[in-house]
């Protein structure tokens, strides 16, 4: 059985439009702040160049989204 070891990147968009139930950016962003994620890279900046943003580990996402989504929902 092989493992992956490349994480699947996700940015705090990317998480906003995959995760369900559905969170916006700021909620994303405090869920990141919640569970203590660090960024695990940047993506490059497209052709218009700007400020490369932070990506993070699909699966740490989604194991936090797992944990808080439910607490906040329920707030």
């Amino acid at each position: 059985m092989a493992v992956d070891l490349c994480p699947e990147l996700w940015t705090v968009e990317d998480a906003a439009r995959e995760l369900h139930p559905v969170m916006t950016v700021q909620q994303i962003r405090a869920l990141i702040t919640l569970a203590g994620l660090c960024p695990i890279g940047k993506k490059p900046p497209g052709p218009y160049g700007g400020r490369p943003a932070a990506v993070y580990d699909g699966e740490q996402l989604r194991h936090a989204h797992a944990v808080i989504a439910p607490l906040l929902i329920a707030a």
